[in-house]
């Protein structure tokens, strides 16, 4: 009996000592998916760019403008240059005025104005500083274009015209560094603006007294409000830390 009951029991333990001494294997698998690594941004080397604008030359400017660094993530643009009248595109190389009654005209001609404009830049991307990337610009520009204004027929001495333009506009842009100080500076926007436009045109007139007709000069000036429509790329030459 003793013995029965010790082999029962010696039996128990082998079983109960075989479960614990079972061990369970896990198995965990890892994808093998990697991940793409992100391209490093390109953070600015410079802390100022000098530039010029060429495509401000369609519209009779030739257009300098300088970039500061203000604080990491703003800055300020200051620009200024000369302008020529009658040079931009759709002048056709002069305005010319016609009298639809009398036939006689007068036609401007070139001569030089200048502009400045300022503006104050945010760039508001995590990852990179001011001078670099996308960015949003308040800007304010004061612009006069002179001209003369001529009699073709010679019989009136030339006067002197004048288009002062002052714009305010809001404008988006994407400043792109080609290298390390060469830089693309891409933008456009839209504003309002206010023009005082001063002008002649000669005209002739009947005159009963003498039974003939005379010349002279008729001022067509005039003040308006109007939109502003912005876009163009400057070219600019960065310098500052490494420099």
């Amino acid at each position: 009996m003793k013995k029965t009951i010790l082999t029962t029991i010696t039996a128990l333990l082998v079983v109960v000592s075989s479960g614990i001494a079972q061990q369970e294997i896990v198995v965990i698998e890892q994808s093998n998916r990697s991940r793409r690594a992100k391209k490093p941004i390109r953070l600015n080397d410079n802390t100022s760019v000098i530039k010029f604008t060429p495509t401000q030359l369609l519209a009779g400017e030739i257009n300098f403008s300088f970039e500061k660094q203000l604080s990491k993530q703003t800055s300020f643009e200051i620009g200024a240059g000369p302008t020529i009248s009658n040079i931009s595109l759709g002048d056709g190389g002069g305005n010319h005025y016609v009298d639809p009654i009398y036939g006689t005209y007068s036609y401007q001609t070139s001569k030089l104005g200048f502009f400045a404009e300022a503006g104050y830049r945010f760039y508001p991307l995590d990852e990179t500083e001011a001078l670099n990337r996308f960015y949003l610009s308040p800007t304010l520009k004061f612009k006069l274009m002179n001209f003369g204004i001529d009699d073709a027929s010679q019989i009136l001495d030339p006067r002197d015209g004048s288009d002062l333009r002052m714009n305010f506009a809001f404008n988006i842009g994407y400043q792109l560094w080609m290298s390390k100080s060469f830089s693309m500076d891409f933008f456009t926007g839209l504003g309002i603006g206010y023009q005082q436009m001063k002008t002649y045109n000669a005209v002739s007139t009947y005159n009963g007294n003498t039974n003939t007709y005379e010349t002279e000069w008729l001022d067509n000036s005039y003040t308006q409000a109007r939109y502003v429509f912005n876009f163009g790329v400057k070219v600019g030459i960065g310098h500052g830390r490494n420099n």
